[in-house]
Parts: C-alpha cells; sequence; structure tokens
C-alpha cells in the first residue's frame, strides 16, 4: 500500500515539475536550454511512477482476488490510462517515440509478448509516420 501512496505523490510531483521547468526556455535548432533537463527528469519520474502504480495496483488487485476487476476490466483501464497519457504529451517530445512507447504498452498489457509487442509497435509507429508525414506531408507536432 505504501508504493500505492508513494506513486500518486511521485506522479503529482512530476507534473508540478514538468509544468515548471515549460516555463524555461526550450533552447535553439538542436541547443537545449536550461529547460531540457528538468523535463527530462520530470518525464522519467512520471514514466517510472505510472509503472510503479501499475504494478502496485494489479498487487493490490491481485491479493484482493477482486472478480469485478480481473480479465479485461485491467487492459481496458490501462489502455485508457495510456491514451490519457498519449493525449498529455501529445505536443511534448517526438511523435515517433510517443506513438511507439504507446503502441508497445498497450501490446503488453493486452496480453502480447514482449518481443512481439516490440516488433508491432516499432513497425506500425515507423510505418504511420512514413506514410503520414513523409508522403502526405502530415504535420504531427
Amino acid at each position: 500500500m505504501g508504493d500505492l501512496f508513494f506513486s500518486l505523490i511521485s506522479i503529482a510531483y512530476s507534473i508540478f515539475l514538468f509544468v515548471e521547468s515549460s516555463k524555461l526556455p526550450e533552447g535553439i535548432a538542436n541547443m537545449p536550454g536550461p529547460g531540457f533537463f528538468p523535463r527530462l527528469v520530470a518525464f522519467i519520474i512520471l514514466v517510472l511512477s505510472c509503472c510503479l502504480l501499475i504494478s502496485s495496483l494489479w498487487r493490490f488487485f491481485k491479493k484482493r482476488k477482486c472478480p469485478s476487476l480481473q480479465g479485461e476490466w485491467i487492459q481496458t483501464i490501462s489502455t485508457i490510462l495510456f491514451i490519457l497519457l498519449y493525449v498529455l504529451f501529445w505536443n511534448k517530445g517526438n511523435f515517433l517515440l510517443n506513438t511507439f512507447v504507446l503502441l508497445f504498452l498497450i501490446q503488453v498489457v493486452t496480453g502480447w509478448k514482449w518481443y512481439f509487442a516490440l516488433i508491432g509497435s516499432a513497425v506500425l509507429s515507423i510505418s504511420v509516420f512514413l506514410l503520414f508525414g513523409k508522403i502526405f506531408h502530415v504535420l504531427f507536432f
């Protein structure tokens, strides 16, 4: 239960850190500015905190043997959370990386083996990027 509270506090802290670091300049072209490192740290804390939250919730519900939250409900809730995080980071970072991580996490939660999920999400995200970005000239971010 301590992991659950710690992960929630860490998520709140990382969001606060991300918001505050976004007030710093990003930099010019390929030279990172003073806001780059704090945003990177905030993103890493957020990802790790979300992983800790999911694993602590998984252990909590597995220990309680709650039949109403077994099976497809966990996959559905996890998928909704992943898509929500994807939307929150829509204008931040790289489209290709964000889409790859989203697809990988959804495939792992839905029961794919991690190496098939890795290959499938890489192929799909690169295909979408090449098709819409390079052929149709759609601006992603």
